[in-house]
């Protein structure tokens, strides 16, 4: 059987594979990431206003592929199949056009270039999917010959491409224009025919829809949408590789009956050159930090407090973002005033980030708010942040938090609203279904343990605050809720700000919480505080702290004090205090 498989045919599995394990070992929350900031329904109205946009079948079905991204190697198993298509249809064209088999290297550029558009997530696999149609485009029209049929292609096909593929029709003109230049037998008036017919018809259907639908500005209906997250953005690597799938047939045509030095040894120079190219490319299109920040949100979003945890114990999270998710996860498993100072802390923008008119941050901090308690403001940043997707697009994620919000504050009418529309979900019909009828019932709500919680600690009364009063915020929650996890953020507000004066303050606030033992690193600002204000420190702490935090604090104070540059040797020492953060962390 293997002997029956081609040399190009065993590179294009192995591409495949590569791209498959890429996707589903090192890059797949990028993927969980796509398909959180779409909404794709199984109703013929989203279909028909899908369709009706330029391009609309290739984002209705790139949206269809991206809802199976929540499984990360379904997702990878798909991109890695539209993006063998696509090699193997620029193959075809190639050898239809007579080049030898030595050149079928040249198909896997355009591939390898799409692999790494897909490492930011702002390419959405609708782009994929409007070249892979115009790419099996120029593959059937090399079969046509009747002029009729070429004629045919161009009346038909044209228009039919535009809606199916958007503004990448004008590859398929392209490609159609430059193979009919080099058939010699053409006469001059078919070639004007054809020529005028193809540049009337690029030109005119743009600005025929513009002037009819009239719903996007000209420039989307010239490249089509929601091909790029950010539609006025026409991202210039897109046209090159639109332009290498025109050339590169006619590249490999001319070469085939070239006569040249290295002709013999084409083969390897073109595997040397993909494998150099191809490892700067995707080296420097990948960004393994940010796939950090998203696995961080991930396990936010899925409640996997402990796989937070590991993974921070593993790397210590550098983003202010995935320091947000640390110190909440930190937070819901009782272990924030025990172990924040462990890991580089970025402020209070590690701990509640400030509103941002964006469709990231505030989902972030949403989450932060959600499990304090806030619900309205979770409910307000899930808002803004699916309002602030520059693609216009629904999330699924904000429509489910938005549908949690709803529920907890017992506004079951719009909360059905949100459900009915997730009903029409693949993934997540179930869960709405289950609630929607949950709903019925009182007591299942008020005795679930995430919404029956949240119910019972959230506010019953709105107050505005702004971003500088944070501390106020918690202090409400707690004053009326005895909220734990809101003291504990209040705490750590007032750490990571160094404003020992407000922490000695706010501290008594916590006594009615049943404390087994004041953590750790409240402890420490606790005895630090009494050491800077009073005479006898130790001996005039009114509060239980340990003999060896005590201790520690003596011995951190002596190096502090009688060292020229005392920072390495506390590092080493007392890195993971409290003091050490006060001193040395910005």
């Amino acid at each position: 059987m293997l002997k029956n498989i081609s040399v190009s045919g065993l590179s294009s599995l192995f591409l495949g594979l590569l791209i498959f394990l890429f996707f589903g070992l090192f890059y797949s929350f990028h993927l969980h990431y796509q398909e959180q900031y779409q909404l794709f329904l199984f109703t013929a109205d989203y279909f028909l206003e899908r369709v009706m946009q330029p391009g609309g079948l290739s984002n209705y079905l790139g949206s269809f592929f991206t809802q199976f991204y929540f499984y990360p190697w379904v997702g990878s198993l798909i991109i890695a199949t539209l993006l063998i298509l696509f090699q193997r249809s620029l193959l075809g064209t190639i050898r239809n056009l007579g080049a030898a088999k030595d050149f079928f290297v040249l198909s896997f550029f355009p591939v390898l270039m799409y692999w790494g558009l897909l490492c930011d997530e702002n390419y959405l696999t609708g782009g994929l999917v409007a070249i892979l149609f115009i790419s099996l485009s120029n593959y059937l029209y090399t079969f046509s010959r009747s002029g009729l049929v070429k004629i045919l292609f161009i009346l038909l096909g044209i228009p039919l491409l535009y809606l199916i593929a958007g503004g990448s029709v004008l590859f398929f003109f392209l490609f159609l224009l430059i193979y009919e230049l080099n058939e010699k037998t053409r006469s001059w008036k078919f070639l004007l025919l054809f020529n005028s017919l193809g540049v009337l018809l690029v030109l005119a259907i743009p600005f025929f829809l513009k002037n009819r639908l009239g719903m996007f500005p000209l420039v989307p209906f010239i490249v089509g949408v929601n091909y790029f997250r950010f539609p006025i953005n026409f991202p210039v690597i897109v046209g090159i590789i639109g332009l290498l799938l025109v050339l590169l047939p006619f590249l490999s045509k001319f070469l085939s009956k070239g006569n040249f030095r290295l002709k013999k040894n084409i083969l390897l120079v073109e595997v040397l050159i993909f494998f150099l190219f191809g490892s700067w490319f995707i080296y420097r299109s990948v960004d393994f930090e940010r796939e950090g920040i998203m696995e961080y949100d991930f396990y936010v979003r899925m409640r996997k407090w402990e796989e937070i945890i590991h993974k921070a114990e593993e790397k210590a999270p550098q983003s202010p973002l995935s320091v947000t998710c640390l110190n909440l996860a930190l937070g819901k498993k009782g272990q924030l005033g025990d172990r924040m100072f462990e890991f580089i802390q970025k402020g209070d923008e590690g701990l509640i980030p400030d509103f941002t008119k964006d469709f990231t941050i505030p989902m972030v901090a949403g989450e932060v708010y959600y499990h304090l308690g806030f619900i309205n403001t979770a409910q307000r940043f899930s808002f803004e942040a699916m309002e602030a997707l520059p693609d216009y697009q629904k999330s699924v994620r904000t429509m489910k938090r938005l549908a949690e919000t709803s529920l907890i504050n017992g506004n079951y009418v719009l909360s059905k609203k949100y459900l009915k529309i997730l009903q029409n979900t693949f993934y997540y019909r179930k869960w709405a279904t289950y609630l929607e009828r949950a709903m019925q019932k009182e007591d299942l709500i008020n005795q679930h343990p995430e919404y029956g919680l949240l119910r019972s600690m959230k506010l019953d009364r709105d107050f505005f605050f702004s971003d500088q009063e944070k501390d106020m915020m918690l202090g409400i929650m707690l004053s009326e809720k005895k909220n734990k996890l809101a003291f504990e953020y209040l705490m750590a507000y007032c750490l990571l700000n160094k404003d020992i004066q407000h922490f000695v303050q706010y501290f008594p606030l916590g006594e009615s919480l049943s404390y087994f033992r004041i953590p750790r690193h409240f402890q420490e600002a606790l005895v630090y505080a009494w050491d800077v204000s009073k005479s006898e420190v130790i001996k005039e702490i009114p509060y239980p702290i340990r003999d060896e935090i005590k201790s520690s604090l003596n011995r951190y104070r002596k190096i502090y004090t009688s060292q020229p540059d005392p920072q390495p040797l506390l590092h080493k020492k007392f890195g993971e205090t409290y003091w050490y953060y006060f001193h040395f962390r910005n």
